[in-house]
């Protein structure tokens, strides 16, 4: 069965804009009779029926539509990032439209389109890690839609965002590290060249300078994953390959708890006990971090929050004029018992 036109297909099929498409099919006035002809015209030939749905929600005088999207919707932190947003949304009698991009930028984009051609008062993104700026979101900027970006940030992007601060919380578990007791420090990372994965290496390693303690190289394990599953199976690798050397660490930052797992998994396996053998410390305080044995230290990342501010800075950049939102949140170091030598 052949998919439902869309105003995209006559708008790509006529070299114009969506918008225009739009103003054609609902008789405005303002657009050029014989572009309005043709629009019609190619409606007619594509079999084009407008949404109802769609069509309800722009004319709703009381609820309105906000488009959120995020790489995982299974993915703990992105769970209550999506809390958060739902709960000031559904205050301000907002209906959400949910995209999950699963971290590919084709996909991404099309949830995007999708959103525009609804016609969504705003967007919050928590970009994939491959995400395209100027081709994914730019042009819903150019549209004059508020835009709120969560959690992963483009390079040198200054508009409205809510995020972590990654460096500071990289910083305190490895400072915590170092005054539990700690020698050998190593930080299992993330390869997401984007602000998360790279702000949590700079955090770690200034956390070493900060203590007077060397940066080794080999300390520094780099893995690629998308998914809770992925993580556990690469941060058990990264911790074979880090038990392999000559002087193994005495301790892990590792960049999310689900890389954790695979640590103590590998760790069980290979008789290390933690916290006598092996401190280890996670990121984003999943809900699985307090059931481990021993629990998890980690660093809570305040997502409903984030998702609750996001949402706000959408609804206050309706009328902002072109005032800029910005908040970074310093995440919480929550101490247990994997990080704390006994005395």
């Amino acid at each position: 069965m052949n998919r439902r036109a869309k105003l995209k297909d006559i708008a790509e099929a006529l070299n114009v804009s969506i918008t225009t498409v739009s103003r054609a099919l609902n008789n405005k006035t303002d657009i050029n009779p014989t572009t309005k002809q043709s629009i019609l015209a190619m409606a007619k030939e594509l079999n084009y029926k407008p949404n109802n749905l769609a069509l309800s929600l722009r004319k709703s005088s009381t609820l309105n539509v906000v488009g959120v999207i995020v790489p995982h919707v299974k993915h703990y932190f992105f769970s209550t990032l999506l809390e958060g947003i739902m709960n000031s949304a559904h205050e301000m009698n907002y209906f959400v439209l949910l995209g999950e991009s699963l971290h590919s930028t084709d996909r991404e984009k099309k949830v995007l389109d999708d959103f525009s051609e609804h016609g969504v008062s705003g967007v919050l993104i928590a970009p994939c890690k491959h995400s395209d700026f100027n081709k994914n979101v730019l042009p819903i900027i150019h549209r004059r839609t508020p835009v709120v970006v969560m959690d992963r940030m483009y390079d040198n992007y200054n508009g409205n965002f809510v995020n972590t601060n990654d460096f500071k919380g990289a910083f305190e578990a490895v400072s915590h590290l170092v005054q539990s007791g700690y020698k050998r420090i190593a930080h299992i990372a993330s390869s997401d060249s984007w602000s998360i994965g790279h702000e949590r290496i700079k955090g770690y390693k200034e956390g070493l300078r900060q203590h007077g303690m060397p940066i080794d190289e080999n300390y520094l394990s780099i893995c690629n994953f998308n998914n809770k599953e992925e993580g556990a199976e690469e941060g058990y690798r990264a911790c074979h390959k880090l038990f392999s050397l000559k002087e193994p660490p005495d301790a892990i930052f590792s960049v999310t708890d689900d890389i954790a797992i695979g640590v103590y998994q590998y760790a069980q396996e290979n008789n290390i006990s933690i916290p006598n053998d092996l401190g280890v410390v996670g990121f984003s305080n999943s809900e699985i971090s307090k059931y481990l044995n021993p629990p998890l230290s980690t660093l809570e990342q305040n997502g409903k929050k984030m998702g609750e501010m996001a949402f706000d800075f959408f609804f206050r950049a309706l009328n902002a004029n072109g005032q800029i939102f910005q908040k970074s949140f310093k995440p919480e170091l929550i101490i247990r018992g994997s990080s704390v030598l006994p005395k």
